[in-house]
């Protein structure tokens, strides 16, 4: 069977509106999705529109000849902060569904509303959750009645089957890296021929703005020995110069990550990665190993300098832990990113300027600001926000007052300053 799985098109850098990035990253799960599919003797192709640049009226010189299609509106990457406005991922739909009526939708969005999402593109059905066993079992022609975690109609009636067990990470395959190229793909402050990793899906901390409904519960790792291979596999036959450890907490379980952190070290490759992982998680002994593991940057959500905000949020965590975690990372030349939430409820404009004060004193060598979200199925989901322009404004500001100190900009070399002033000018555009 020929089967084509498709990242869909979104505007570059940002749609307007929204408070995450679109960036040029590989579509992980569907790569998860296509070495369990090349297994079973399929011939698989990835389509990812977005890295191609491919608008959705252009969609049709590029998907025939298939059995089967499959498109994400949200792939591993964005799982846990999909797009508000998923326009360009409807108009894609819609338009394969004028030449394959075996095309089926997967992501979070079909998960948390699959009626709505299945009216809106006439797919064939709506894949609900972690997509690689359901879409291996679709391949199989199972009846859809029969497999568990799909939303389809049925003589004009909706079914929901099951929700599907969370799946087994030891089962996958290596993803297929082979039907990507890796030139393709980029972060702006880490370099290119970059690819995406995971050595575990969940967090055991109940942060009540985090959207994990596609990762389901408690958290599942891979083995290290596992990782490493996929690893060695994308450096040493794909040319990966660059990675991303895109687990909710790279340090969850930290006997496999110092385990992939000993390979690394061992291997000696021209290989920099970066991860996210709390600050809290992050002492001198792990930063160290991890430094010498090809560690460049580390993400961590900090989301503000109001203890009762982190407390109202559920970080479990101190605003001092916080500031400790990133003077650790510059003490060993690993470079942080620092996110910080907006609009909480109740917060007031002195609020966030006091808020701005304690991220300017802690200098992480990279901030991103973001207006916080209430995503379906999170624990804030319901709760009154106030999301208003005067937020916007304020974000704009503050990347401007930060990105452009002096004494910022004397701190880091050429090539970081600019990346970082990149990223902040193509965030002003948007957000003006």
């Amino acid at each position: 069977m020929n089967i084509l799985l498709i990242k869909s098109f979104w505007p570059y850098p940002y749609s307007r509106g929204e408070d995450t990035y679109n960036r040029i990253w590989p579509p992980l799960s569907l790569l998860n999705c296509a070495a369990l599919l090349e297994r079973e003797g399929h011939k698989v192709k990835i389509l990812d529109v977005h890295a191609h640049r491919i608008s959705p009226r252009k969609i049709g010189d590029y998907i025939k000849g298939h059995d089967k299609i499959f498109i994400t509106s949200s792939s591993l990457d964005k799982w846990q902060c999909p797009n508000i406005d998923i326009s360009p991922f409807i108009e894609t739909v819609r338009y394969l569904r004028e030449t394959n009526d075996e095309t089926y939708v997967l992501g979070y969005h079909g998960t948390v509303e699959p009626e709505k999402i299945l009216n809106l593109t006439d797919a064939k059905a709506v894949i609900r959750g972690e997509p690689e066993s359901t879409v291996l079992e679709i391949c199989q022609n199972r009846d859809l009645f029969k497999i568990k975690g799909v939303f389809f109609k049925d003589n004009g009636e909706f079914v929901s089957t099951p929700q599907r067990e969370p799946l087994d990470l030891e089962s996958l395959p290596i993803p297929a890296f082979h039907l990507l190229d890796f030139k393709k793909y980029h972060y702006e402050i880490l370099g290119d021929n970059f690819a995406l990793f995971e050595t575990s899906r969940g967090c055991k901390f109940r942060c009540r703005f985090c959207n994990k409904v596609m990762y389901g519960g408690g958290v599942r790792s891979k083995t290290k020995e596992q990782v490493s291979r996929e690893v060695s596999l994308a450096v040493e036959k794909y040319n990966v110069k660059t990675g991303y450890f895109i687990d909710l907490d790279f340090l969850s379980n930290r006997e496999i990550a110092e385990g992939v952190c000993d390979y690394l070290i061992r291997k000696q490759y021209k290989f920099k990665w970066t991860c996210q992982t709390r600050a809290d998680f992050l002492d001198m002994e792990i930063i160290e190993k991890m430094k010498a593991a090809g560690c460049a940057l580390i993400h961590t959500g900090i989301e503000s300098s109001s203890q009762e905000s982190l407390d109202y949020l559920n970080k479990n965590m101190t605003i001092d832990r916080a500031v400790e975690a990133v003077k650790l990372c510059r003490r060993f030349g690993i470079k942080t990113l620092a996110f910080f939430l907006f609009g909480l409820p109740g917060e007031t404009e002195k609020d966030r300027k006091n808020t701005f004060k304690f991220i300017k004193k802690m200098n992480a060598d990279f901030i991103s600001l973001h207006k916080i979200y209430p995503y379906m199925e999170s624990d804030i989901f319901g709760d009154d926000f106030e999301l208003n322009a005067d937020i916007d404004k304020f974000i704009c500001k503050a990347y401007i007052k930060y990105y452009l100190r002096p004494s910022y900009l004397q701190r880091l070399s050429i090539f970081t300053a600019f990346r970082g002033l990149k990223l902040f000018y193509n965030r002003i555009k948007i957000l003006s």
